[in-house]
């Protein structure tokens, strides 16, 4: 079954945020999945324990083995990494089935991702625009510089929203937009 890995070189884009809200966007159509946390800080694994203060999270998170290896026995995998340029950063990139680079909306952000999808040019990879402020137009011109540059852009920006800011430690209930994500994702993964 697919596997998306969640990449980007830098930290602080949103990658374990993106991979929570998708699990759980997964959860909330039906699909078995599971979470692999291979980033060593372990933040998804964190995000896990402290849900549990007020019920579990309604799908395993799971630490990753090494090294990383394509594991298909679930509807959907999603596998969380650490920023740099470490060897389970490359394992994540080549079991997957769609790389995503989540990314700040900004010209410096853009800047950042230039690197990324150098190292995940041999997979198929699209970037999700995050923390989109709706009152500037830079989100706009961010997909217009990567779409001229043949960077496939994810169509459902996730909004700069509080409570996606504030929800670490609690099972996402509303999904702001992943819901709308996840279903791009998996269509674009049925035609790899």
């Amino acid at each position: 079954m697919p596997i998306l890995s969640l990449v980007h070189t830098k930290g602080g884009v949103a990658k374990t945020t993106s991979a929570m809200y998708l699990a759980a966007a997964g959860v909330s159509r039906g699909l078995d999945v599971v979470l692999v946390d291979a980033d060593p800080q372990g933040s998804a694994l964190e995000w896990a324990a402290d849900a549990r203060v007020d019920g579990p999270m309604p799908f395993p998170v799971v630490p990753a083995s090494r090294p990383l290896t394509a594991e298909r026995d679930r509807d959907l995998t999603i596998i969380d990494t650490p920023p740099g340029t470490a060897q389970v950063i490359q394992e994540a990139i080549d079991v997957a089935d769609l790389v995503v680079v989540p990314t700040g909306a900004s010209p410096l952000d853009v800047r950042r991702v230039w690197p990324t999808l150098e190292i995940t040019a041999h997979r198929p990879t699209a970037v999700l625009l995050t923390s989109v402020d709706l009152r500037t137009r830079l989100a706009d011109e961010v997909r217009a510089l990567l779409e001229a540059e043949g960077v496939p852009v994810i169509g459902t920006p996730i909004l700069r929203r509080e409570d996606v800011r504030r929800a670490y430690g609690a099972s996402p209930i509303r999904l702001h937009g992943y819901d709308d994500v996840l279903t791009e994702l998996l269509e674009a993964m049925a035609h790899v």
